[in-house]
């Protein structure tokens, strides 16, 4: 949780909940109308809880809205592009290249 609150200093965070159980979240720097983290918890994937948080997520930002995606995580970028996202530039940080998208 540290690690966690460090993270996501001065961020809005939306959770999906089911009965009191964290489904997933998203965590958004506003100011940048930035996506800086959406998770699903593993044995929910693929039942909406995504799209409901990005869908809540796109709601709370002004247009356009970005997001970076690791580019090897292929699920995701299809996810995103589903959804409306738009890859706008690829770029490398740290030997790990990503997309810039937005919406």
């Amino acid at each position: 949780m540290e690690d966690f609150d460090k993270q996501t200093a001065d961020e809005y965070i939306i959770l999906a909940e089911d009965d009191g159980r964290i489904l997933g979240f998203s965590s958004l720097y506003l100011p940048d109308d930035f996506i800086h983290l959406l998770f699903v918890h593993p044995e929910v994937s693929g039942q909406g809880v995504g799209k409901e948080l990005l869908s809540a997520s796109i709601e709370k930002m002004n247009r356009p809205a970005r997001l970076k995606c690791v580019s090897e995580n292929h699920k995701a970028l299809k996810f995103y592009e589903k959804n409306g996202w738009k890859k706008v530039v690829e770029e490398e940080k740290d030997g790990e290249k990503y997309w810039v998208m937005e919406y």
